[in-house]
């Protein structure tokens, strides 16, 4: 079968890039389409939609750097027969499934998150904006094209059962779900080190501040790593920081990514309501164990490596400590991690999550609903 993967951005190398290079490399593809081109990966290639689009939406796109809100009618415009004769798509990232699509192309679309803002976490983000009337107009018409455009996929995958929930609850849509893999090979493990890891780019809503705070509290060492993001504020008391115990690194290689989780003492991952969060698998498949709060899908992960005891404030599970998240709490997981026997061999629960498993599953996805797609479309043309 003909594959074609787009991706909404390859700006930054979060999560939702990694996945997309897996899911072109998991189905044999060299090329992933995309906004905003960058080549993070050395076997896979992006391609830029933006030389399909017509010349006034090409200035458009040009001077609107941050164009998330404009991105559900960049990817409306783009004829995918132009590109290639695809058997099946697969989108990634939100606004990329307003693709149109023939009508002999199957179109998968792997869901990384709900428009959190617009749904699950709305009310959050009206209060930040102090309940503007301008703010709840908008996302109230965002809402009306998410639902609009929910009807141009044939089938959802997702990233796990929280956002399956998600999915149904808010566009009563199925999606099976298909995690977001990582190479267990390339994890190991050595001696558990004197300082703690938070992997992840500095947004507001990783909560990253209660983890600062807490390891200052504790006078323990806390290493950072990752991308710059919205979150200003936390960023520039990092960088003003003379504390020797706060150290950051920036955005690192994989390779160095890899080395610190190996040689650190534990992880701590603090996020508001994560949808799935791919730094606690590599935690555990580097035989460490990791910090996270109550929401999202972190804590239904570490719950299930097996529950050992409550304290306070804090529950503690063979995998890791689920805290609620605050400065409090946060410390109470760090005493508890340097009192608790930890074993290395917690990466067993983490190998479900490797990329062959992913691939295989994908394979038998495409499959099932590429035949069950064809078989509605011969019936169609026979009523």
């Amino acid at each position: 079968m003909n594959i074609g993967i787009f991706h909404w951005s390859f700006h930054t190398r979060g999560g939702g890039e990694v996945v997309a290079y897996y899911l072109a490399k998991a189905v044999g593809v060299k090329t992933i389409y995309t906004l905003l081109s960058e080549g993070y990966f050395k076997d896979v290639k992006t391609i830029d939609v933006i030389d399909y689009l017509p010349g006034w939406a090409k200035f458009i796109t040009k001077i609107l750097r941050d164009r998330r809100l404009f991105e559900m009618w960049i990817w409306s415009l783009i004829d995918v027969s132009e590109i290639e004769d695809f058997d099946i798509i697969i989108t990634s990232g939100n606004w990329t499934r307003a693709i149109i699509t023939p009508e002999h192309t199957l179109h998968v679309h792997y869901l990384h998150s709900v428009n959190k803002q617009i749904w699950c976490i709305w009310h959050h983000y009206w209060k930040v904006a102090k309940r503007n009337l301008l703010a709840f107009s908008l996302i109230e018409f965002l809402r009306w094209i998410d639902r609009m455009i929910d009807s141009r996929v044939d089938y959802y995958l997702v990233n796990s059962e929280l956002t399956r929930k998600r999915l149904w609850k808010y566009m009563k849509r199925y999606g099976e779900i298909l995690y977001p893999p990582i190479d267990m090979g390339k994890y190991k493990f050595k001696e558990y080190g004197d300082f703690f890891l938070h992997i992840g780019r500095f947004d507001a809503e990783k909560q990253i501040m209660p983890v600062i705070k807490a390891c200052e509290k504790m006078n323990v060492k806390l290493v950072l790593i990752g991308a710059e993001g919205n979150d200003k504020e936390t960023l520039r008391y990092v960088k003003k920081s003379r504390s020797p115990n706060v150290e950051y690194l920036g955005y690192v290689s994989d390779e160095e990514k890899i080395d610190l989780l190996a040689s650190c003492k534990a992880v701590i991952y603090n996020p508001l309501d994560e949808d799935f969060g791919i730094v606690p698998i590599e935690a555990l498949a580097s035989g460490k164990p990791v910090i996270v709060n109550h929401t999202g899908y972190p804590s239904i992960l570490i719950k299930r490596t097996g529950f050992v005891e409550a304290q306070r404030g804090i529950r503690i599970y063979r995998g890791g400590i689920i805290t609620r998240g605050d400065v409090y709490t946060i410390c109470k997981a760090i005493k508890v991690i340097d009192k608790y026997k930890w074993s290395p061999e917690i990466r067993k629960f983490a190998e479900p999550f490797d990329f062959s498993i992913f691939k295989s599953n994908l394979k038998m996805y495409l499959e099932t609903w590429k035949k069950e797609f064809d078989e509605l479309l011969i019936a169609k043309e026979l009523e």
